[in-house]
């Protein structure tokens, strides 16, 4: 049997604990990014997380998740515990910086103005308008003329 070692790269620890990241909080990796340090001997992370938001127009959602805090909370954990399943490496500090929200994906919401006709822009809706009809195939035969 050879002997030698196995290396496992920054890119590569730094990259396992966004996906561990991005699942705890339930978001795309690319939402994620993670700076890796020496933490006293550990692996030290400093996670930064884009969350989504849940729509405030439509009804609540289940609040399973509990608050922000409590998430982060938990994906803390998650982190420490999955890291080392992992990497075999021990993760010391994992500072989780919530960096901004975006919309969650999924149906667009409409305001109660959607369904209103806007007054400053002219109709293009041919059936409300109050111009006569000028294309002969969408006349009714008795209002054509013959030519």
């Amino acid at each position: 049997m050879r002997a030698g070692h196995t290396r496992v790269t920054p890119a590569a620890l730094r990259h396992t604990v966004e996906t561990i990241a991005a699942r705890a909080f339930g978001v795309p990796g690319s939402n994620v990014t993670a700076v890796l340090e020496d933490d006293s001997g550990r692996l030290g992370a400093t996670v930064s997380v884009q969350l989504a938001l849940p729509s405030l127009l439509g009804p609540r959602a289940d609040s399973a998740g509990g608050t922000v805090f409590e998430r982060s909370r938990a994906a803390r954990e998650d982190i420490i515990t999955r890291g080392l399943d992992l990497t075999g490496r021990t993760l010391g500090r994992v500072n989780i910086r919530l960096t901004g929200a975006k919309p969650s994906p999924g149906p667009a919401k409409a305001d109660a103005r959607a369904g209103q006709a806007n007054r400053n822009q002219p109709n293009t809706n041919p059936a409300n308008t109050n111009q006569p009809n000028t294309n002969p195939a969408n006349t009714n035969p008795a209002e054509r003329s013959a030519t």
